[in-house]
């Protein structure tokens, strides 16, 4: 088994879109400037389920364990918790449980430290409830709460700063040029846009990818799939890709606002949807969801989806319309199945494809190499988060 080469491209099939229209009518959230897309229409990809490297495989390497000090600091499955492995390939985990919010363990998987209590004072969180950690430049990194910035310093050694957030973010990508891409839905002239562009000090630079959706659905959705979207950086750290949680269409957007590429993946098993059931996946099999993005150093577009498990059953039995909380220790590996899909955004390409039959998440990192990780439960019920580099292969 050899590494793969990168694949050459090929002229695909495209066609040519305008520009989202504007999205009139809605109850604005926060007004701001919007940067148009230019003048030229976006390229757009069609992409059917056809894999055109049949002897490419997804392959899993060997993994590491992290392993933390059950009597201090401790993983639970909601929230899950977010990792992101820096340069010196150091894991940062959050938000943990006990008296921590922030658990950091070497490349071996060993536990170093942990800190960060909720509070007002130097050093201290005003958010509990750490959403995203990403890493910048010369591995300064940036955890996302629900009100606040807050960055770190290398390592995860202390914090340095935090300021308030404009926005409720659900995902987040550290950019070049000091900028941080968050998917969180603002009201601009424009319409509904879902991509906002935040400089460190947390004010938005510019507001970006206008919802293509009508006021109905707004109104009843706008904090669910509709509008809610999942970001990954290009290979460069210059633009963003993007795609809807409820839809498979992958778009890349530059620092100005312009719609470079979009990729329409045609495919039998991701029907697109109005959004998410609340509670679900724990009332009802979940719809498949687009749950990471992230592009390597050939340009290959890695992409998760979230789908249910063939063998789902339902865990919580309430009424239609109230939100399900599940059993903070619950093994999401039950319920949920992941798909990996390797695409080639410029032939149009799905390279390979692997289906995970656990919950599988996309480490964050400082580099182009994936790395992926799950949650798993031993015989006392503690939960403990395995590692694992991701390769394509050829065989």
């Amino acid at each position: 088994m050899t590494s793969l080469s990168p694949i050459r491209p090929r002229t695909a099939t495209t066609t040519t879109n305008g520009w989202i229209r504007a999205v009139p009518g809605v109850a604005s959230l926060v007004l701001v400037s919007f940067v148009p897309m230019s003048g030229d229409a976006q390229e757009v990809l069609e992409i059917s389920d056809n894999i055109t490297c049949p002897t490419c495989v997804v392959e899993a390497g060997p993994h590491i364990t992290l392993n933390p000090p059950m009597d201090h600091v401790w993983f639970k499955s909601f929230p899950f918790p977010n990792l992101a492995r820096d340069g010196e390939g150091n894991y940062i985990a959050a938000p943990v449980e006990g008296d921590a919010l922030l658990a950091v363990f070497g490349p071996d998987g060993t536990f170093r430290s942990s800190y960060g209590m909720i509070g007002e004072g130097p050093g201290e969180f005003k958010d509990g409830f750490l959403l995203l950690i990403e890493v910048g430049e010369d591995d300064v990194l940036h955890a996302i709460g629900m009100h606040h910035l807050h960055t770190l310093a290398p390592g995860a050694e202390r914090r340095l700063d935090q300021v308030p957030m404009p926005v409720y973010v659900s995902d987040a990508v550290v950019l070049k040029k000091g900028m941080i891409a968050v998917a969180a839905p603002v009201r601009t002239e424009a319409g509904m846009t879902t991509i906002q562009l935040l400089r460190t000090d947390g004010t938005i630079a510019a507001s970006i990818a206008v919802a293509e959706t009508n006021d109905e659905r707004l109104q009843m959705a706008w904090d669910r799939s509709d509008l809610q979207r999942r970001l990954g950086r290009s290979n460069d750290h210059a633009d963003v890709w993007s795609a809807p949680l409820n839809r498979y269409r992958v778009s890349r957007y530059g620092l100005d606002g312009e719609e470079k590429i979009r990729i329409e993946r045609i495919s039998e098993w991701f029907k697109p949807y109005l959004y998410e059931t609340p509670g679900a996946p724990l009332r009802a099999p979940a719809d498949p969801t687009v749950s990471g993005i992230h592009q390597d150093a050939n340009g290959l577009l890695w992409v998760t989806v979230r789908r249910a498990s063939p063998s789902f059953s339902p865990v919580i039995d309430q009424p239609v319309g109230v939100e399900a909380l599940p059993d903070p220790y619950l093994d999401f590996n039950q319920l949920l199945h992941t798909t990996f899909e390797v695409l080639d955004p410029v032939a149009g390409e799905v390279v390979a494809r692997r289906e995970f039959e656990e919950h599988v998440r996309l480490v964050g990192t400082a580099g182009s190499d994936v790395f992926v990780y799950s949650l798993y439960p031993d015989v006392l019920g503690n939960l403990h988060c395995v590692v694992r580099p991701l390769n394509l292969r050829r065989e």
